[in-house]
């Protein structure tokens, strides 16, 4: 791999964290404000609400020349926006090094990343998942598993979709039946069919388990904050993640 190369992919991986942030910042209040969407308004100062010149948003770069500030009011810029842009800066370094050549690979598993990095955050800071992002995953995985046989075969991709989605929805089902109250949202569902597009149906019992596992884990340290819904999201979105490190990764390396 070229210097060229490793520094644009490491640019693109800044310029995906970026707009990750965006996604996670805005898409909470979209529902109930029509004016504001992902591409509108241009990005601006949460304090004193300016548009942001484009020298003012270089993943990495504005940030460390502005000092953390905004360059019109001086006020102090979250550190988490150049938290998301390290994260994928360091998980594109993580998948180059698993790979000995540039292939269209790379940018699949990438943005596959950037998806479940997203809805992690969603859904513990909000309790809330991105259905349009859920929707994108499972097409993602049925059409890379289509034609590229990717991480399984097309069967077990389809068949990974369905069984996702009907496991989680008949556990709800069933804890309905027995609380009458929903126990599951539909989200979780779309995500963990997601999970076996992409993956296959094989793939979701450790995914389920690692993601049970997880999501209780953050309802035990943080009950303060979740009462009485746990980030079962989260924990899948996690769980696919760390499936895809513990069965994909060690493979190739």
């Amino acid at each position: 791999m070229t210097i060229n190369l490793f520094i644009y992919l490491s640019l693109f991986a800044l310029a995906v964290g970026s707009f990750a942030g965006v996604v996670i910042y805005r898409l909470p209040f979209m529902e109930n404000n029509k004016d504001l969407n992902l591409i509108r308004p241009r990005s601006f100062c949460p304090s004193c609400k300016r548009q942001l010149k484009i020298s003012m948003i270089i993943p990495i770069f504005s940030f460390l020349f502005l000092r953390g500030q905004c360059g019109y009011c001086q006020e102090k810029i979250e550190p988490i926006y150049i938290v998301h842009e390290l994260i994928h800066l360091l998980v594109m370094l993580f998948i180059l090094s698993a790979y000995t050549s540039f292939n269209s690979s790379i940018i699949f598993i990438f943005l596959l990343f950037s998806i479940f990095y997203i809805q992690i955050i969603l859904d513990y800071r909000h309790l809330m998942l991105s259905i349009s992002l859920n929707i994108l995953l499972i097409l993602m995985g049925l059409t890379i598993n289509y034609y590229l046989n990717f991480f399984t075969s097309f069967e077990e991709s389809i068949l990974g979709g369905a069984i996702g989605y009907s496991v989680l929805w008949a556990i709800n089902a069933l804890y309905f039946w027995l609380r009458k109250r929903v126990g599951i949202g539909s989200g979780d569902f779309l995500l963990f069919s997601g999970c076996g597009a992409v993956f296959g149906v094989l793939a979701l019992g450790p995914i389920l388990l690692i993601g049970s596992a997880i999501a209780l884990l953050i309802y035990t340290v943080k009950k303060q904050k979740f009462t009485q819904q746990i980030p079962l999201g989260s924990g899948i979105a996690a769980g696919a993640i760390i499936y895809y490190i513990i069965f994909v990764v060690t493979e190739l390396l």
